[in-house]
């Protein structure tokens, strides 16, 4: 081949790929879905029937099978221990089957993970593993493709030496996010190789790739900005003090104490539970059915049921998974961040309904574990996607109502 043969068919290489590239995202953006014109689903209930038939009511009216944004199931469980309510219940289907759903069905919970991750930080620390106020290179800087001395760098100089365990924990380290702050240059590489297995040293690959390690929006401590990359190290810690996986320590500490048989680390340890899975959507999307997730990993690698999301909340509050009180305070202690605006604490929201405090945190497919601690109530939900049609507030404030009714 001479030199003019390759050159040309190096442009027409370059070509495809541009062509590609541009299918790939004119694609994704008709899949994601753009049409948003679907009629506000009725938040009105019955009145002369049982709350379960009230729910159930309102659940299937937020049932959108047309649409960019489709909502083909709903999950929940809600449960008011003082009054002795507990609605368990499944609506919809399988996608865009005929396929019915019910009570029992797995779904990706995103980053509902994150308690959990902080969860196991923080039993580490009682253990005397670690103090909060480390810094996190303290364990991480012999780890090579972390270039730990490189990963914080604003204006020119390393910050990376002042990001300690808490920074991480609440969000609170300047880290970009890769989902976020270069989402389109993200997501063309997950459209491009659908299937591919992530691991933590490719996740921060990307990191490094995108320069986001030169992108930093403040300096440590200065500020609260949600970032994956926290907890992604968060859980890197977890592996170096253990010299055990993620997923592991997860399922020692946390899911086999809980008994959450039908809670796994997808795409790092085997499927457990009943097999039954609902298909998240990103708009017209499946991403279940079409996509390896696998670089949520620390940020929101688990699957789970309303249930077991629902028992890993309630325990956390019980006290099983904390030696001391002081501990759980220190969780859901979010002053810090409330200075900057901010209502996250660490691994966990404070979030306030009518003038009470529930402590929740959300995911990113559609997915919701909520407390409240005065009441004792409790809500865990999945609407299996990820850009609703209409407003989640009003509908947990529906569903609230009902269950918290006198």
């Amino acid at each position: 081949m001479n030199k003019k043969q390759g050159r040309s068919l190096s442009r027409r290489r370059t070509i495809v790929i541009f062509l590609i590239v541009v299918l790939v995202i004119a694609g994704g953006f008709f899949l994601l879905g753009t049409d948003d014109k679907v009629e506000a689903p009725s938040l009105e209930y019955p009145k002369g029937v049982s709350r379960e038939e009230q729910v159930a009511y309102i659940m299937h009216e937020h049932i959108v099978h047309k649409g960019g944004h489709p909502v083909h199931s709903f999950v929940l469980y809600a449960e008011n221990k003082p009054e002795g309510i507990v609605i368990h219940k499944g609506v919809g289907t399988i996608g865009r089957s005929d396929t019915p759903i019910d009570e029992e069905y797995q779904y990706k919970v995103a980053s509902s993970t994150k308690p959990i991750v902080a969860t196991v930080i923080l039993q580490l620390m009682e253990e005397g593993e670690l103090s909060l106020d480390d810094p996190a290179s303290k364990y991480l800087e012999e780890i090579a493709y972390l270039r730990f001395d490189e990963i914080h760098v604003l204006d020119g100089e390393s910050h990376a030496d002042e990001i300690t365990i808490d920074h991480l924990l609440q969000h609170r380290t300047g880290f970009g996010d890769i989902f976020t702050d270069t989402a389109p240059r993200f997501f063309i590489g997950v459209f491009l190789h659908p299937k591919r297995q992530y691991s933590p040293e490719m996740i921060m690959e990307k990191f490094f790739a995108y320069k986001l390690n030169e992108r930093p929006h403040f300096k440590p401590g200065e500020g609260y900005y949600y970032s994956d990359t926290n907890y992604v190290l968060l859980g890197l810690i977890i592996e170096q003090l253990t010299g055990d996986s993620l997923s592991d320590q997860i399922r020692q500490r946390v899911l086999e104490p809980l008994e959450m048989h039908d809670t796994y680390f997808e795409f790092y340890e085997a499927e457990k539970g009943s097999g039954k899975r609902l298909n998240s959507y990103q708009g017209r999307l499946d991403m279940t059915k079409y996509f390896n997730t696998s670089f949520d990993w620390g940020g929101g690698g688990l699957v789970s049921t309303t249930q077991d999301m629902a028992t890993f909340i309630q325990a956390l509050f019980g006290m099983e998974l904390f030696e001391y009180e002081s501990t759980l305070h220190l969780m859901l202690d979010n002053s810090e961040n409330a200075a900057d605006g901010a209502s996250y604490a660490r691994g966990i929201n404070q979030y306030a309904l009518d003038g009470d405090t529930y402590y929740e945190h959300g995911g990113h497919w559609g997915s919701l574990m909520m407390y409240n601690p005065e009441r004792d109530v409790v809500l865990s939900a999945h609407l299996a996607q990820a850009n609703l049609p209409y407003d989640a507030e009003d509908l947990v404030k529906a569903v609230l109502e009902i269950i918290e009714a006198p």
